[in-house]
């Protein structure tokens, strides 16, 4: 129990800001944003394979 204590009134700080406000729509955004650049990561990726390949089979 005195374990139980210790932890339960230690100065944690909380996990989330209270000043800090995203609206949904905000949030809705940054994750099409995210999801549209991590695309480009992958496209650009593929295409770094396919480009090595070629470079690779030419010699």
């Amino acid at each position: 129990m005195e374990v139980k204590k210790k932890i339960s009134s230690s100065n944690t700080p909380d996990f989330f800001s209270k000043e800090m406000i995203i609206t949904k729509k905000s949030l809705n955004e940054n994750q099409l944003k995210f999801t549209y650049q991590k695309q480009l990561i992958s496209d650009l990726d593929n295409k770094h394979k396919e480009w090595s390949k070629s470079i690779d089979s030419n010699f």
